[in-house]
């Protein structure tokens, strides 16, 4: 008997012992480990990343089915944040899903796992990157730092307030980008006919004292560069401003959602949607390092009215007419 007449002859018995033909067993999918740290808070990147996984969803990954992805939050801590990229390591992932300080985390521990970030600074000054264009390393992803928005920030901050003419800025001194942020904030505010006083930060800690300082220098205006600290300060820098009646713009949308009076600066929900994009190309067999890394090219303007009352602001309304979302 040849070996088509043996299955025959199985699949008949089967039949008559069991009334059923056995299907034969499916292929499981390959499921990718993932692992996602964040320099920042949860909470502050909870609501980009649940865009994220959804964008994922829609790419056709399941977490379950064919994805897991472990998160976890550093909360503005550099030790800790370094911590959980060392703990997620060894859980050996396919791919690393890193935001802001994170990303030095991975990139120090890896040079072959790919990652797939999201990055406030400049990510050529910071070396992680060889150029935008063709990242040149294991790293591919989003950044949103774009020189071209921190002079709108004061244009839009001198249209609510045009008797403004001493700024504050607050940023955070070793953050990539700071220098030439820092003088396209100098080039803006001179055009407007406006001073600057500068508040370098090298930790959180160092907020609450360039505030009373700035507040008793007499300023009438504060610009807030988009970065860990004064993300992380969010809360306590909205309080005060509307306490001492500052008004106060800042890069990134978390401010004025935490009370401040306005913010100009890239889509972060864009932005993390875009980085969906990037991952299925980096699991589909893409080497990050022929991929560019995406610059914002969604930005919006939130208003707080709540606030602009408080601090009797009148929101002119060409302003009005430009914001993205308005917060009552």
């Amino acid at each position: 008997m040849n070996r088509r007449h043996a299955l025959r002859a199985l699949l008949a018995t089967l039949v008559a012992w069991y009334g059923v033909v056995p299907i034969p067993a499916r292929a499981q999918p390959r499921v990718l480990r993932v692992v996602s740290v964040t320099g920042n808070s949860k909470e502050s990147i909870t609501p980009t990343l649940a865009i994220f996984r959804e964008e994922l969803k829609a790419l056709g990954y399941g977490e379950g089915r064919n994805l897991s992805l472990d998160f976890s939050a550093g909360e503005f801590s550099r030790e800790r944040t370094r911590q959980l990229a060392a703990e997620a390591m060894a859980k050996k992932p396919d791919i690393i899903f890193a935001q802001h300080g994170a990303v030095h985390a991975f990139a120090d521990l890896t040079k072959t796992v790919p990652i797939v970030a999201i990055y406030s600074g400049d990510m050529v000054e910071a070396k992680l990157v060889k150029s935008l264009a063709r990242s040149g390393s294991n790293i591919t992803g989003v950044q949103l730092l774009g020189f071209d928005l921190v002079g709108k920030r004061i244009e839009v901050l001198k249209e609510l307030v045009p008797s403004i003419k001493r700024l504050a800025v607050f940023a955070m001194s070793a953050h990539p980008g700071f220098t030439q942020e820092r003088e396209v904030s100098v080039a803006a505010a001179r055009q407007l006919g406006i001073s600057i006083v500068f508040y370098p930060l090298a930790n959180p800690q160092d907020l609450d004292a360039g505030l009373v300082a700035a507040q008793a220098q007499g300023v009438d205006g504060v610009v807030l560069f988009p970065d860990p600290i004064t993300l992380s300060g969010a809360p306590r820098i909205a309080a005060f401003a509307l306490q001492h009646r500052l008004p106060v713009v800042s890069g990134w949308y978390n401010y004025t959602d935490a009370g401040g009076l306005v913010s100009y600066g890239p889509n972060l929900r864009e932005a993390w949607r875009r980085a969906a994009h990037l991952f299925d190309r980096v699991a589909k067999g893409a080497d990050p390092a022929t991929l560019p890394i995406e610059l914002p090219t969604i930005v919006e303007l939130v208003l707080n009215l709540k606030t602009a009352r408080a601090l009797g602001i009148r929101i002119p309304p060409s302003v009005l007419l430009r914001a993205d979302r308005v917060i009552e």
